[in-house]
């Protein structure tokens, strides 16, 4: 990836390279095309956008393709900064010999990276040097004509602080956004980044990846595959660290592999969460039995509410407009605080690829001597200026009475004076019932056109299956635990049999064979024991000699099991075959539990299987189901938590320790709902 980059070498930017194609390159090419149909070129165009997403990297990707091209173009690149002078007069002078430059090489693109430190807004505060640069700037690029052949492109990461005379038409007539990259977008990246390896890592570990790097512009990305390659040479070569001598480094064993993207990952802070934490995650896969409907059900209301292309990456904006007398909102309320805590980060995660804007109490009142109202407004500035966007106000009452009135009228004057044409997606939380909400957010959101989404707690069924995850595992979680497991002691045995210093000293082929032939034996080694450890009922009663005969029996149990759900009634223990299908195919994208979860999970299997039996099992499964009517998510995660704890002592008696359990939970609750009914 060394040297100079043309648009191959860019991922994830397509749309955007194609609109700088059309809007610069092209018309210096093909003038002829534009002269014939009296066609006006724009002479200015701005990137803005986070740090770090390919600003800087698309403008020296054009310079490579002017160069290429069969009409050659000058290309003139210039920092911000590199123009200001301290003596009077300098930096005009500067800035007028790069444009009389361009006017003698012409056809010709001048490009000014950082351009918000060169033309600032001109304010009564600042003094009269930056005045007089922002002037000339602008008459220069006035004194531009149409067919001039000289486009100005300016880089900025901060729109804000540009001199607003810059940003019409005639100056810089097009604004190109550039945002964080979506999931498709950073697999593409991380391709490019790894396109010249030899030993390149595979796809379906690629796309993995890209899952678990949420937040990750492309210079994070860059740096993640650098720190991985790192993390290579530190695992195979730990002698460089000690030598004072230049160690010779054997290229072929360098292979970079998943725990060291693993490692490099956590290794390395990404620069939009270094500003601020986005509240983005996928749903748990815990939660999943108990949300997963009410995510499904908010996302076909957000398909009748969006534009059409608004919920798709593969569009910038929307072409048609929503159903929606005004810009698409959705509001979810709810004793239940899971929308809050799940479903708005789940839904973030889902629309990863709209620009989001966050306004919560942290917002409002980071900035000491700021005001509430003001910070709104600016919060709305942003939405609007990257269209399609996402504003998420995430539990709105924790807020409201705290502010002002003046505050609350600008919000919902805000809001209100948004119509269908503006792309702003409002997603708002709101921890009360749909009776409860104040009248002034009530009315923002219209209840007849599925603009309010009440969630209620979860049904019987999806409590029986949220709970039967403590006492029945199905052969796909038997199947996604082994395989995490194996692939755990792949990672570790690997990383013992290589940490040990290598001193690559040539020592024939036949040694080097037998070491792999050990090597790979020992990782058999473990991987059966590991699996024998699945698959075995009782760990005490385990000799050698009898594998065979313990691995059938405890087979022969996994069956005993599956057909006694069979046999139980309809409300009891059954996993349908959707819901197979959709464990494995989690566990195979690599969203499924990790290696931690998957010791746990055998760990409790391996007990409920000895200490319950199938009636037993059945019996606590309607009872917990039962108890559990009208629960809030958070009780209900609470609960969970606390029989786990209960299965992991082993006790003796297992039944009644989870009976013991669930009465003393049941007791707790009854006590805070009747402190919370006194204090009300």
């Amino acid at each position: 990836m060394s040297g100079s980059k043309d648009f191959s070498c860019i991922g994830g930017l397509e749309k955007h390279i194609r609109i700088v194609k059309e809007t610069v390159l092209f018309p210096l090419i093909y003038g002829d095309v534009y002269a014939k149909f009296n066609l006006k070129p724009p002479r200015g165009l701005l990137f803005y956008g986070p740090p770090g997403t390919g600003k800087t990297l698309v403008a020296s990707a054009l310079a490579v393709e002017c160069s290429n091209s069969e009409r050659k173009v000058a290309f003139i690149s210039r920092k911000g900064s590199d123009c200001l002078s301290k003596w009077v007069g300098e930096s005009e002078k500067k800035l007028q010999k790069i444009f009389s430059r361009a006017q003698q090489t012409k056809p010709c693109i001048i490009f000014f990276d950082e351009v918000d430190g060169l033309a600032p807004i001109r304010t009564s505060r600042q003094d009269f040097v930056h005045a007089s640069i922002v002037s000339t700037l602008l008459a220069l690029m006035d004194g531009l004509e149409n067919n001039s052949e000289i486009i100005v492109i300016g880089a900025t990461n901060r729109i804000d602080a540009i001199d607003p005379a810059l940003r019409r038409p005639g100056r810089f007539d097009r604004e190109l956004y550039f945002p964080l990259p979506c999931y498709s977008a950073r697999k593409e990246i991380l391709s490019v980044h790894i396109k010249t390896w030899k030993q390149k890592p595979p796809q379906k570990f690629l796309a993995y990846l890209a899952s678990k790097t949420i937040g990750f512009c492309g210079s994070d990305l860059q740096a993640l595959c650098a720190e991985a390659v790192m993390c290579c040479v530190r695992r195979n070569y730990p002698e460089i660290y000690t030598s004072k001598a230049k160690y010779q480094i054997n290229e072929r064993h360098l292979k970079v592999e998943k725990q060291d993207f693993l490692r490099a990952r956590q290794n390395i802070v990404p620069a939009s969460h270094r500003v601020s934490i986005m509240p983005v995650k996928s749903l748990p896969f815990k939660i999943q039995p108990l949300l997963q409907n009410n995510l499904s059900r908010i996302l076909s209301q957000l398909e009748i509410l969006c534009p059409v292309g608004m919920l798709v990456c593969d569009i910038i904006t929307g072409k048609a407009s929503s159903r929606s007398t005004s810009s698409p909102r959705i509001l979810l309320c709810g004793a239940d605080d899971s929308h809050t805590r799940h479903l708005g980060p789940a839904l973030l995660h889902t629309l990863e690829h709209l620009p989001c804007h966050v306004l919560d109490v942290t917002t409002l009142f980071e900035e000491t001597g700021r005001a509430a109202e003001e910070a709104i407004i600016q919060k709305m500035k942003m939405a609007r200026r990257s269209l399609p966007s996402l504003l998420y106000v995430p539990d709105i009452l924790a807020w409201w009475e705290l502010v002002d009135e003046a505050a609350r009228v600008v919000f919902t004057s805000l809001l209100q004076g948004l119509d269908r044409s503006v792309h702003i997606l409002i997603l708002t939380t709101a921890n009360c019932p749909r009776e409860d909400l104040p009248g002034d957010i009530a009315c923002l959101f219209d209840e007849h056109q599925g603009e309010v989404f009440e969630v209620i707690p979860p049904t019987e069924p999806e409590r029986e299956s949220f709970f039967k995850q403590l006492f029945v595992h199905s052969s796909a979680d038997m199947e996604s635990n082994q395989s995490s497991q194996m692939d755990f002691v792949q990672i570790e045995t690997t990383k013992k049999a290589k940490d040990g210093g290598r001193k690559r000293k040539t020592a024939g082929q036949a040694n080097s064979a037998e070491n792999s032939s050990t090597r790979k034996w020992a990782v058999f080694q473990l991987i059966s024991k590991n699996i024998y450890k699945l698959l075995t009922v009782s760990t005490e009663e385990a000799p050698t000699t009898r594998r065979t005969k313990h691995g059938s029996k405890a087979r022969n149990k996994v069956y005993t099991v599956q057909s006694a759900q069979l046999m139980t009634p309809a409300k009891s223990i059954s996993f349908s075959s959707s819901e197979i299908n959709i464990k494995r195919k989690i566990s195979s994208s690599g969203e499924g539990p990790s290696s931690k979860r998957g010791k746990l999970t055998t760990n409790l299997s391996s007990s409920s299987s000895e200490k319950l039996t199938d009636s037993q099992t059945v019996q606590l499964l309607q009872k917990i189901t039962a108890m559990t009517e009208a629960w809030s998510c958070h009780d209900l995660e609470c609960l969970y938590a606390s029989l786990e704890l209960t299965l992991e002592k082993n006790e003796e008696d297992t039944c009644s320790s989870i009976i013991e359990c669930l009465e003393q939970f049941e007791q707790c609750r009854k006590i805070k709902v009747h402190v919370k009914r006194e204090e009300n």
